[in-house]
């Protein structure tokens, strides 16, 4: 009954915290495709969702979590800065920059490093939220498993991949 208490208590809690003006956590989710420019080239599709802090009212960091498809999937976990270009109004100008490390569900595949530099901007919608569009580039590495089956011949060998993607996204923070 504690424990049922104490969570309830944490809930109503992080509710009451969201329902406060002028909260400084934040959380985003966005979705995108783009323009491979490395071969092999495949158009990957992303997915993100990211918790931030706005540590002044023009800067804020956090961390996130999603999904990147490229020949393969991966699921990112990075750390995200982020710094509004003018104070904030209706439409504002942002830079943002994400670096973490990519892994790979696949046995097929090994993860890697992930760097994505975005610039973009921010609508703010008459409600609670924000819609925002954004283009960047990310470079993702990543590591495949590659067969080989010849009629006298097979073979397996690990390919190492550097993606650069050009990528456009479109999201919602709240």
């Amino acid at each position: 009954m504690r424990r049922f208490v104490l969570a309830a208590a944490g809930m109503f809690a992080v509710c009451a915290a969201w329902g406060q003006e002028g909260s400084r956590f934040h959380v985003s989710t966005a979705l995108g495709t783009g323009v491979s420019l490395s071969e092999p080239a495949s158009t990957p599709v992303v997915w993100r969702v990211t918790g931030s802090y706005a540590v002044s009212p023009r800067f804020s960091v956090g961390i996130g979590s999603g999904v990147s498809v490229y020949e393969k999937a991966l699921v990112p976990l990075f750390a995200e800065a982020g710094m509004l270009l003018t104070r904030p109004r209706r439409v504002t100008p942002y830079v943002g920059f994400a670096g973490g490390y990519a892994f790979a569900p696949s046995r097929e595949a090994k993860g890697g490093a992930m760097l994505s530099p975005a610039v973009g901007v921010r609508c703010a919608l008459r409600g609670r939220g924000t819609l925002f569009f954004e283009a960047g580039c990310e470079w993702q590495r990543l590591e495949r498993l590659r067969e080989y089956e010849g009629h006298y011949l097979s073979a397996a060998f690990a390919e190492k991949l550097r993606h650069t993607t050009l990528l456009l996204k479109i999201g919602f923070l709240l």
